[in-house]
């Protein structure tokens, strides 16, 4: 059987072609947050521009266990206010092409199934849209309304209050027309969040909550990631099946499923996920499993609009 890492992200893409996007600087800037979302995840508008981001909680019938990290640089001031900590086995460069020829010791890493995070920069809640190129279910799947209890069902969920998201990519599959039916769009898979006035994160799991603040001085740099164990996939690189769980979770509609015939997948190091400070049983648990296979997936980050 082919299996290959399912490593999820998303927002839709550049037009550039995949094999000519340019990598932007990861240094941070003084006074700024730099937040990275990769994978499997969707973005939710709210009616006063913020936004709620939602990873796919465990689902019974479905057969991956996904894995929500966040991981920062080791022995910055961000990852150690938010508790991360090293993770054997990891490979950074499996999950972001731009972060290949880094090495994995640089890293350190926080598993955050059943975690909240809030994240509040400057003065307005408003978040500025930058990335229009997300996965729209609005337009996939006309008419359908997001999911009443989607904080309960996410596995994580992320606030953004002001600040500005933009696209991004992180796999050579970004910048390629998917169809979805007779829906056509460029997808990429890396929505970049940037804060625009003093920032503040506020972690909590639980009884326990971590508060880290980005000074007018200084500058942090994070990934957000939601990532999966793969255990039974189709193996094409052509056709993302595992999709169907943005729209179970988030819409309630039926799957619209990518396709693309030119998407070639891409060889990536073997990594094992993050299972720093597991939160779960199922999760301490599947910290056994194998190391991801050599080949990896494209898959997208899904939005649902304000007003559309």
């Amino acid at each position: 059987m082919n299996r290959r890492a399912f490593v999820s992200r998303v927002t839709l893409g550049a037009a550039a072609a995949c094999t000519t996007i340019a990598k932007p600087s990861l240094a941070p800037t003084p006074g700024k947050l730099n937040l990275r979302f990769i994978g499997m995840m969707g973005f939710i508008e709210r009616a006063d521009r913020s936004f709620l981001v939602a990873t796919p909680g465990q689902h019974g019938t479905h057969h991956m266990v996904h894995v929500p990290f966040l991981m920062a640089r080791a022995n910055s001031p961000i990852a150690k206010a938010l508790g991360m900590t090293p993770a054997m086995g990891v490979v950074p460069a499996a999950f972001d092409t731009q972060l290949e020829g880094s090495t994995p010791a640089e890293f350190v890493f926080r598993n955050l199934e059943n975690t909240a995070i809030e994240v509040v920069s400057g003065s307005s809640d408003a978040v500025t849209n930058q990335a229009s190129q997300m996965a729209e279910l609005n337009k996939i799947a006309p008419g359908k309304r997001v999911r009443g209890n989607i904080e309960k069902w996410a596995s994580t969920t992320v606030s953004l209050r002001g600040g500005r998201i933009e696209n991004s990519a992180g796999h050579p599959d970004a910048g390629k027309t998917w169809s979805f039916g007779s829906y056509q769009q460029r997808l990429t898979d890396a929505v970049n969040y940037r804060s625009t006035g003093a920032t503040t994160i506020r972690l909590t799991s639980a009884t326990e909550a971590s508060t880290f603040t980005v000074g007018p001085d200084d500058s942090a740099a994070s990934w957000m990631v939601s990532a999966a164990v793969p255990d039974a996939r189709d193996g094409n690189p052509n056709r993302l099946v595992h999709s169907e769980l943005l729209f179970e979770y988030l819409v309630d509609a039926q799957p619209v499923l990518a396709e693309c015939a030119e998407a070639t997948g891409r060889v990536v190091p073997a990594t094992d996920l993050p299972y720093a400070r597991p939160t779960s049983a199922s999760l301490a648990g599947a910290a056994s499993g194998a190391m991801f296979p050599p080949l990896s997936e494209f898959c997208y980050i899904a939005s649902i609009l304000f007003g559309k």
